[in-house]
């Protein structure tokens, strides 16, 4: 049995597919570090209120 051989097509659809691969894994971090800073955000503005709210009685 012989092994199979890959052409140039086989190798630019593996190229393309890898770097579809990057750029959504880049697009995800990206997502994932602005869902974490506007997380960080939120619970610094909340414990912001809540001092003031605690404060003002």
């Amino acid at each position: 049995m012989t092994a199979h051989r890959l052409n140039h097509h086989d190798i630019q659809a593996i190229e393309a597919f890898n770097a579809r691969a990057r750029k959504k894994a880049k697009a995800n971090r990206r997502a994932d570090r602005i869902t974490l800073v506007g997380s960080a955000l939120a619970l610094v503005a909340l414990v912001a209120l809540g001092l003031m709210g605690g404060l003002s009685q």
